[in-house]
């Protein structure tokens, strides 16, 4: 009987941690030395890609997502007020965006309709006195 109880526990264990292959990892967004902007070519695949970009108060985020159809883009940030959602657009397209806190900003870049999409995306950090 405690031997199909150490089965069993073990199966679970080995459930729990499998799920959590599938969770998606992020991936970070580092600029060259002295550069300010990136350039990311990736794939969604079916469930999206997350990159993370740190920023500081005061800076805007600006984001150009090619193509303009067939994806979409989102961008978070877990601050002081708790998590908030900054963009949320079915489209690609250029965007910027007014940063109030510091911290790292996730920007997630979906597939419309579960398809891998090939996209680019450029992401550049600058004053936002600039706007």
């Amino acid at each position: 009987m405690r031997k199909i109880a150490r089965i069993l526990i073990g199966l679970i264990a080995l459930a729990i941690m499998g799920g959590n292959a599938d969770a998606q990892a992020e991936k970070r967004i580092q600029f060259a030395k002295g550069k300010s902007s990136a350039v990311v070519r990736d794939t969604t695949g079916g469930y999206g890609v997350i990159y993370v970009v740190r920023a500081r108060s005061g800076q805007k985020l600006v984001l150009g997502l090619l193509p303009a159809a067939r994806v979409g883009i989102r961008v978070e940030f877990d601050g002081s007020y708790g998590e908030m959602v900054l963009l949320r657009e079915p489209k690609g397209g250029h965007y910027e965006i007014g940063l109030e806190e510091s911290g790292d900003y996730r920007i997630y870049v979906g597939s419309l309709n579960n398809m891998p999409v090939r996209f680019s995306l450029t992401v550049r950090i600058s004053k936002l006195a600039d706007i």
